[in-house]
């Protein structure tokens, strides 16, 4: 009878110490105000439809900013995997990301064009390395980072 005793004690202690710690760790569940609002809005099934305000004040479309030029300086595909990089306007980008201007799409396996779409106007472009796209013009052409045979100029006295 005493070992009965021992554990009822034992047992009644440590769920006392549990309704205790139960009040430091707050409300679990909403308070019996809560309770009652919830069920009268469950009760009269009111729902609750969104205000369209419209505005007397009419905002310009926001216009659409190209930019100057798409120059593709280069790429690097991978075959481990991972991403490889595209070097558009100097700035490298991995593929399937972008910048301001432009995004990069997936690097094909056998191919050698980068796709491209401009952030702007969601044009869909594919360079080469090497090519730069002009988008006041709607042109690719070759970019020259040096002069070339023709181009004028002197040399010398």
């Amino acid at each position: 009878m005493r070992i009965f005793t021992l554990i009822f004690v034992s047992v009644f202690i440590v769920f006392s110490q549990i309704s205790l710690a139960g009040d430091s760790i707050g409300r679990l569940f909403t308070s019996p105000a809560e309770r009652s609002n919830l069920d009268y809005l469950r009760q009269t099934k009111k729902l609750v439809k969104p205000v369209k305000v419209e505005s007397q004040v009419e905002t310009e479309p926001a216009s659409i900013v190209l930019p100057n030029a798409v120059n593709l300086q280069g790429y690097v595909k991978r075959n481990d995997g991972k991403q490889g990089t595209v070097w558009v306007n100097n700035q490298a980008l991995q593929e399937n990301s972008g910048n301001k201007d432009v995004q990069v799409g997936k690097l094909s396996e056998a191919g050698n064009r980068v796709p491209l779409e401009l952030s702007a106007n969601g044009k869909h472009l594919s360079l080469k390395a090497g090519q730069v796209y002009d988008p006041e013009n709607n042109r690719v052409h070759e970019a020259r980072n040096h002069a070339a045979q023709g181009d004028s100029g002197t040399i010398g006295d």
